[in-house]
Order: structure tokens, then C-alpha cells, then sequence
């Protein structure tokens, strides 16, 4: 026998098993994703400054490229000729210079040369082959190598010195008599005394690139890489059949030469290239320039100023800021992923509390239904020992005293044989009723068409008071309900009905009878079996017609039965497809109504 307070610990137990883990791998599924999220968030900015360093190392290694390409370019090419060194010797070979005809690299406005000192000339421009000048660009570029050679002009002694680091190293004479000549008319008197050249060389010296950024006037910003060339003066050294070089190389010269670098280029488009190649999907490289048009971009994370990451040198204040570029990094990719994942499992949460909620909910319905079958049978068990102990004592007390003597009269004796008998059928009631429970539960009934007034009159005889009572019945039967039915299902319907009127409403003398009725209501006729009882409540009307159940408790109920009466009738109704129901009578008590479907 199931004990409740057992049973219900055992269920408590088993949800705090179940539940508590559940809710703990929950918090630390929960405590990783918040964790995960937060280590994502702070290594941003470690990203951000990881992915300017890239960016930063691609421009450079472009730039890097671009210069080495021109450092390695001999100062004598810059001009309209030049005499070609490694081709030729010491002989003079005129030949165009590649800064006419050869192609312009990318990120290259052009060359430029000058010279310093006392025998400063203007700024020669070479732009190369295959690109058209246009008259804005040549107007830019005077402007800014006026204000460059400028620059240059007033340097003090020290900014001078400083920029001399390099070597000198032995030129072919001839080479550097063509390069100083090419703009005057000694260029022909230097192609004759080419033979006197032979042999000869000239100390030139060649300093490293330096990267100057400044901005003109009009606040132009302007990159310049340039170099200086240096020739000391060598009036002994030179032929002296060779007049005409005594203008060109006897008071030496210096020269300053170098590229204009395409601002635009190297502060906006390379960026922005290598920033293709490089950035992940969430990060962005963002400029600052007031020209662009403004738009909405992420939290920036790391700064780029590329004037100063590509070495250029700055004059005044606020030029290191040029160009800035920031890289920021889209967080909302990574709050969206955290949301996603937050839903995600709030959804999995709440279907697995759902979950457990409804298994719970299901596991306690199920418990209690087994807790009142316990409880049914525990009361069933009681109810059947005293029906079968009530009539088998009276059986065996009458059978002793018949068979010892003690009733010799013949009339006792036929009065104690009834009694016998009358309580032998309660018994043979009795266990017909439970065989009866098992037979409508397995059995299938094929209900017909009957007139249920026609049945019922047949039964009145059976159904009619105990012999000795008064009469307690009274019939409304309206004419003419045909229903779907079987006469063993209106027969044990009816009789149960009957008796449990008689158990729990009896009519007392001059009372109301027990009322049995028929009408038709829709497309059901009804069967009703009226009484003047106590009535069935509200909460008891569906679990009435449950097997073995009884309101209240075996050991104060003062009726006998074992709780399969009603349970009888919804079987019987179930089973030509009725439907059995209670509720309370006006004026007091119960009406039993079996709904019974009405035959075509």
C-alpha cells in the first residue's frame, strides 16, 4: 500500500535532483557566455592596435619599395640626357633620360632637381612617359618646389650637416659634364672634348633619402623625399683641353633632387588598399578627413598617423596629425552575437523549464492518481470485507442454528431460509458487479435502435420497492424516444441508479418518491433519475462515476457499497456511446441525467 507522506517526499526529492542540477549547469552555461562576451570586448582593443600595426607594415613596405627603387638611381639621370655609365665607359653617349620616357610609379607626382648656393637655378620637373600634365598640376608643383627650394635656401648650417649622411664615390667625368650641361648651349663643346675625359673621374657625394611633410601657405600638405648631391670644387683636375668644363664643375656644385610623392596616395588610397588586404570582417579603417562625408562608424580603438608611421619629417606643429586614420572595430557584430546566443539559450531554458514544469506536473497528476487508487482500493478492500462479512455471518449463523435445532418451528424455519437466500444473492450482487466492471471494459457493444419507455416498463417489476417496502418510484416517461440502445445497458443503469437513490436519498414515509424520467432534448434522449437527498458538490460530480470511489471515508461512512455502482453506470452509458452526468435538483438534491444519442 502506497503511503502518501512517503510518496510525496520521494516526489520532492526526485524534483530537487532533478531541477537543481539543471539549474546549475544552466547558471554556468550562463556565467561562460557572459565570460566569453566580456574577453571578446576587452581584446578588442588589442585587435585594433594589432590591425594598425598591419596596416602600418603594408604602407611601409610599399613605400619602403618605391624609395629603395629610387635610391638606387643614379643623380645623373636627372635631366633631359644623360650619358649612360655602365653602358658606354668613359665615352659620351646621349641618350634620353628615363624620367621622360620612362613609366611613373605609382604614388609619384614626379622628379625634381635644383641647385643651391650661389649657382642656384630654377626647379627642373620630369614627369615621365604616358601621363597627360595638366595645367593644374604644373602650377601645384611650381608652388610647391618654389616654397621647398625655399625651405632649403634658409636651412642653418646644422639642418645641413644633418642631412649629409651618405658617401662620395668616383663618377665618370664625362657622365657628370653631360648631367651639368644639358640645359646650356656647352652641351656640344662637352661632346668634343669627350676624349679628353677618358680616365678621368669626380668625387661626387650622395646623401640619403629624407622625407620632409609641410604644408604651403594655402595649407597644401606636401611630401617631398629628397637628397643632396655634392661636387667639391676641382680646378686642377680638369683637362685642360677642355675649357668649356671650367664653367660646369670648377667651382663644384650642389644639388638637391628627390620625388614628389602623391599625397592623396599615400595618405588616402594606400591605406585604404592595404586595409582591403588586411582588416577582418568587423574592423574598418576610418579617416577623419573634413572632406569626406560624415557617416556613422563603430567605437574606434587605435590611431594611425601615417605622416609620422612612413618617417616623414615634420616642421610645424599639428603636422604629425594630417591624415590621421583610425581603425575601429564593429562591437555590434559582437553584441549581436551575444544576443543571439543569450536568446538562444533563454529559448532553451524556458523549453527545458517548460519542460520539467510539464513532467512535473504530469509525474504529480500521475503520483496522485496512484495515491487515490491506493486510497480507492484501500477503501474498496474495506468495503467488500464488511459486504461479504455482514451476509456470510447472518448465512452461518442461520445455517448453525438450523442445524443444530434450534428452530423447529416451520415457520422460522422458512423465515431463516429466506434470509439465507436473500443474503446469498447480496454475495452472488456483489461479485456480478466486479466480473460486470471487467466484462464492459473489455467488451465491445453494438447499441440499436429501441424505445427506451419500452424497456424501462419491462423493468419495473425489478426495480419495484424490497418485499415488505412501501413504494418509492414514481416514472415520467414522455411517448416515443427511440434512442441508440441495449436493454443490458438501460437495465444496469437504471437498477444502479435506483439503488444508490435508495442508499443515499431513502424516501421517508409520505415523501417525495425517487423520480424516473425520459424526454427527448436535441439530439439526445434523456434519462433521468431524480431524488430528494443531500445533493453531490460541485468538486465530487466527475469523480463519482470513477471506479471504487466514495465521498468520504470508509471508517466514518455509515452506508454500505463499494464504490462501482456509478462506476457501472457511466460503463453501461459508455458503451451504446452516452454520457452519464449529476448535478443538483432544484428545491434539493440530485438528478442523474444518462444523455443517450437519439436513433435515425
Amino acid at each position: 500500500m502506497l503511503r502518501p507522506r512517503t510518496t510525496r517526499t520521494a516526489l520532492g526529492l526526485y524534483g530537487v535532483l532533478l531541477v537543481v542540477p539543471t539549474l546549475v549547469f544552466g547558471w554556468l552555461y550562463w556565467r561562460e557566455l557572459v565570460r566569453d562576451y566580456d574577453a571578446e570586448l576587452a581584446a578588442v582593443p588589442e585587435d585594433a592596435e594589432d590591425a594598425a600595426r598591419r596596416i602600418v607594415a603594408g604602407m611601409r613596405h610599399r613605400l619602403d619599395r618605391l624609395l629603395e627603387e629610387e635610391g638606387e638611381r643614379p643623380f645623373h639621370q636627372y635631366g633631359q640626357i644623360f650619358s649612360a655609365v655602365d653602358a658606354m665607359g668613359d665615352e659620351v653617349s646621349i641618350l634620353p633620360s628615363p624620367l621622360v620616357n620612362g613609366p611613373r610609379p605609382q604614388g609619384i607626382l614626379g622628379w625634381f632637381s635644383f641647385d643651391l648656393g650661389e649657382t642656384a637655378t630654377e626647379v627642373d620637373f620630369f614627369f615621365g612617359a604616358g601621363r597627360q600634365k595638366s595645367d593644374e598640376l604644373l602650377q601645384s608643383l611650381t608652388l610647391t618646389l618654389s616654397d621647398f627650394r625655399d625651405r632649403k635656401a634658409k636651412e642653418g648650417l646644422l639642418e645641413r650637416l644633418s642631412q649629409l649622411e651618405g658617401s662620395a664615390s668616383p663618377f665618370p667625368l664625362s657622365a657628370v659634364s653631360v648631367h651639368r650641361s644639358f640645359k646650356s648651349e656647352l652641351l656640344s663643346c662637352v661632346v668634343e672634348c669627350s676624349p679628353h675625359m677618358v680616365g678621368r673621374t669626380l668625387p661626387v657625394f650622395t646623401s640619403e633619402l629624407h622625407s620632409q611633410f609641410f604644408r604651403r601657405a594655402d595649407g597644401t600638405p606636401v611630401a617631398i623625399v629628397s637628397r643632396r648631391i655634392l661636387a667639391k670644387p676641382n680646378k686642377g683636375d680638369l683637362p685642360p683641353e677642355a675649357d668649356c668644363l671650367r664653367p660646369l664643375l670648377e667651382d663644384g656644385f650642389t644639388t638637391q633632387q628627390g620625388i614628389v610623392v602623391d599625397v592623396d596616395w599615400l595618405l588616402r588610397r594606400l591605406p585604404f588598399e592595404v586595409a582591403a588586404q588586411t582588416l577582418g570582417e568587423s574592423q574598418e579603417l576610418i579617416s577623419l578627413n573634413p572632406a569626406q562625408p560624415i557617416k556613422e562608424a563603430p567605437t574606434v580603438f587605435a590611431h594611425i598617423l601615417p605622416v609620422v608611421a612612413m618617417g616623414f619629417e615634420v616642421e610645424a606643429p599639428g603636422d604629425e596629425d594630417f591624415g590621421r586614420l583610425d581603425v575601429a572595430i564593429n562591437t555590434d557584430n559582437i553584441r549581436l552575437r551575444f544576443e543571439k546566443q543569450s536568446k538562444r539559450f533563454m529559448g532553451v531554458a524556458l523549453m527545458m523549464v517548460l519542460t520539467m514544469a510539464a513532467g512535473m506536473a504530469l509525474l504529480y497528476r500521475s503520483v496522485n492518481r496512484e495515491l487515490e487508487q491506493a486510497h480507492r482500493m484501500q477503501n474498496f478492500v474495506a468495503a467488500v470485507t464488511h459486504e461479504l462479512r455482514t451476509p456470510l455471518s447472518t448465512i452461518r449463523l442461520h445455517g448453525e442454528m438450523l442445524l443444530e435445532g434450534w428452530a423447529s418451528d416451520p415457520k422460522v424455519q422458512r423465515e431463516y431460509y429466506s434470509r439465507i437466500v436473500r443474503e446469498t444473492n447480496r454475495l452472488s450482487t456483489l461479485v456480478e458487479n466486479v466480473l460486470q466492471k471487467s466484462r464492459l471494459k473489455e467488451s465491445v457493444v453494438e447499441a440499436q435502435p429501441g424505445d427506451l419507455n419500452r424497456v424501462i416498463e419491462a423493468l419495473k417489476p425489478n426495480l419495484q420497492a424490497p418485499e415488505g417496502g412501501s413504494a418509492d418510484l414514481s416514472f415520467e416517461l414522455e411517448a416515443g424516444p427511440r434512442a441508440l440502445i441495449t436493454s443490458e445497458a438501460v437495465s444496469g443503469i437504471l437498477s444502479n441508479l435506483v439503488e444508490n437513490a435508495r442508499k443515499y436519498a431513502p424516501v421517508s414515509p409520505g415523501g417525495e418518491p425517487i423520480q424516473i424520467r425520459t424526454r427527448e432534448e436535441g439530439e439526445t434522449v434523456l434519462l433521468e433519475v431524480a431524488d430528494r437527498g443531500p445533493g453531490v458538490p460541485a468538486e465530487e460530480r466527475e469523480r463519482i462515476f470513477d471506479a471504487f470511489y466514495r465521498i468520504g471515508s470508509e471508517a466514518t461512512r455509515t452506508t454500505t457499497g463499494t464504490g462501482l455502482g456509478l462506476h457501472l453506470v457511466a460503463l453501461h452509458a459508455e458503451s451504446v456511446g452516452a454520457r452519464a452526468s449529476v448535478e443538483n435538483r432544484s428545491g434539493g438534491g440530485s438528478v442523474f441525467r444518462i444523455a443517450f444519442l437519439k436513433a435515425v
